[in-house]
């Protein structure tokens, strides 16, 4: 039989040359793939525990679409967060799949931190009988991208567990990088006896690739300095807290869409690095090398260069073995996590620093235990169509005291003190595919944001308008009270007003004895909600991954069942279609 040609992307395709090369070896990988699932079908039945680990719903929905490809298979799938398995459980299972989330600096979901200690415990029981397979979620923008599938994976094959197929590292597209891993990992798990390759496949990082966005001159690596034009309180002086309108002046060599995000190069408040170093046993302009960075000063790394405002376990680990001291190595503990969390939730390098003197010696012991100062990613706020080459942001500042210091967010203080109005800061552009508009105009959306989440929910509404679009918008709303915080109230009143916002529902949480959330209105008015999905309506979340998105979409799976008249499982499955035909998209952190 003659060998077929393996497909390639020719050089006047509209690719750069990364993306041709990317979608090559991905096509490559692809034919390889067919090719041998087809020269080797499955030939066993086996039992897979399928474990997901998540923050916004995106690992459970993998782990969901792989259990029924294994069924149609011919293996039996059992399905399980991580956040309700212990170790005794986990230790038990001869083959497991792990889709597992990174969130924040390179945590672990919140809810599956208890498990990630148990696993990374010194105790943990040998695993030499289970193989194994992680495909790990993440976003490239961050500095620990996928850290913990990345800690799964090591940590796993230390215990002596064997893979099934090397990790995926994925960005936010995860379709694409999913279909062509699975099918290579069903093919191996099916293989007789179940025999695992002796050698592990290599990690494979996989980037997305877009293919209708106009290139941009800047990136990450290489920001935009953009000029702030205003800076303006949403809230009012009597409000708890301060949400501000920034606007920053762009021009066309960084174009976006609505739904993107702004990325921000922060630096570290140099009066708290000047504390820091006054704490240490040298000063800031002693030298130091770091990886990939090369030489330096320390002053100019703790400023520009590292995260240190959030204490972190590995500190903690550090800290507690150069001291020995009794609290510490407690709160190492596997059964000590929760308490762990509530120390780390509200301290930083100082607060460690303070406590323990002399525990740091040198420059290399300080860096090694801090993780890289990340850009902060904000909801762009602006329309392209509306408000040309100035981009707005609604950012929440971060302003709060806590064991007798006053402490901040690093990007929100430096937006809202530390920079003026006509200083530049550097920004770019974070692509968000998975969070656009609907092609066809006449398509009804139904946008839920509180808070700052509203943000581009602003732009959608403002790019409408300016292009024209005449299909429905309906707009949940939450925040504390009326009177303080109703961020852009003038602005979505005249929409409403002018038909444009076709309904706006708010809950203002502390206005009333009881308190109300958006997640409540969706419910009051539901089977209107319930309509709307029958005439093809979008759906848009932005905002709080660990409770309000949970709550909606609990609301949303109520309001199914309730007026779509189907058990908890077929509300299951209507919701999953959703996500499937792109009709449901949340944009949570």
């Amino acid at each position: 039989m003659n060998p077929q040609p393996i497909p390639f992307i020719p050089d006047d395709a509209p690719f750069n040359p990364d993306q041709r090369a990317w979608l090559n070896g991905f096509l490559a990988g692809m034919f390889s793939t067919a090719t041998q699932t087809a020269a080797q079908p499955s030939a066993t039945s086996e039992e897979v525990a399928l474990y997901f680990a998540t923050q916004s719903g995106t690992a459970e929905r993998l782990a969901k679409k792989f259990a029924k490809d294994l069924k149609a298979n011919g293996h039996r799938p059992v399905l399980a967060s991580l956040a309700e398995t212990d170790m005794a459980s986990f230790a038990s299972q001869r083959c497991a799949v792990i889709f597992a989330s990174t969130y924040g600096d390179g945590e672990a979901p919140e809810n599956s931190r208890s498990f990630r200690d148990a696993l990374l415990a010194e105790d943990c029981a040998r695993l030499n009988s289970l193989r194994y397979a992680v495909f790990s979620l993440g976003d490239s923008s961050y500095e620990q991208f996928c850290q913990f599938g990345v800690e799964l994976d090591e940590r796993l094959a230390d215990l002596g567990a064997t893979r099934i197929i090397g990790r995926v590292e994925s960005d936010v597209d995860v379709d694409a990088p999913f279909a062509a891993w699975k099918d290579t990992c069903i093919a191996t798990i099916g293989k007789k006896n179940g025999a695992s390759p002796s050698v592990s496949v290599a990690a494979v990082p996989i980037a997305p690739v877009s293919v209708t966005a106009k290139p941009s001159l800047y990136s990450r690596d290489s920001p935009f300095p953009a000029e702030i034009v205003e800076r303006r309180a949403l809230t009012t002086g009597t409000s708890s807290k301060l949400t501000m309108h920034l606007a920053l002046q762009l021009n066309e060599s960084l174009p976006y869409e609505a739904g993107d995000a702004c990325g921000v190069i922060a630096q570290n408040d140099a009066a708290l690095v000047d504390e820091i170093i006054s704490l240490l046993p040298f000063d800031g302009t002693t030298p130091v090398d770091l990886p990939k960075i090369g030489s330096t000063t320390v002053q100019y790394a703790l400023t520009q260069l590292y995260q240190h405002t959030r204490a972190s376990r590995k500190m903690v680990q550090a800290f507690a073995s150069r001291t020995q001291h009794k609290n510490l190595l407690t709160l190492l503990q596997p059964e000590q996590g929760g308490h762990l969390d509530k120390y780390l939730y509200d301290r930083g390098l100082i607060d460690l620093l303070s406590e323990y003197r002399g525990a740091i010696e040198s420059p290399s012991e300080l860096f090694a235990i801090l993780p890289r100062l990340t850009p902060r990613l904000y909801s762009i706020s602006s329309s392209p169509a509306a408000h040309g080459h100035e981009l707005h942001c609604t950012i929440a500042v971060v302003k709060y005291r806590s064991h007798n210091r006053e402490r901040g967010g690093v990007a929100s203080t430096m937006l809202s003190d530390r920079l003026e109005v006509g200083q530049t800061v550097p920004v770019y552009i974070q692509p968000n595919q998975k969070f656009r508009l609907p092609a066809d105009g006449r398509t009804p959306i139904i946008m839920i944001g509180p808070g700052t989440g509203v943000a581009p929910f602003r732009s959608f509404l403002h790019e409408r308008r300016a292009l024209g679009h005449k299909g429905k918008n309906w707009l949940f709303f939450g925040e504390r009270s009326v009177q303080t915080d109703f961020l852009y109230c003038n602005e979505l009143q005249e929409m409403c007003d002018s038909g444009h916002l076709t309904r706006l529902d708010t809950a203002f949480s502390r206005d009333q004895a009881t308190k109300i959330y958006v997640q409540d209105r969706m419910l009051e008015h539901g089977a209107l909600f319930w309509s709307w999905l029958q005439e093809d309506a979008r759906i848009y979340v932005c905002g709080d991954a660990t409770y309000m998105a949970k709550d909606v979409d609990a609301a949303l799976h109520a309001l199914i069942e309730k007026h779509g008249g189907m058990g908890p499982e077929a509300a299951q499955e209507y919701v999953t279609k959703l996500q499937d035909e792109s009709r449901y998209h949340r944009d949570i952190y």
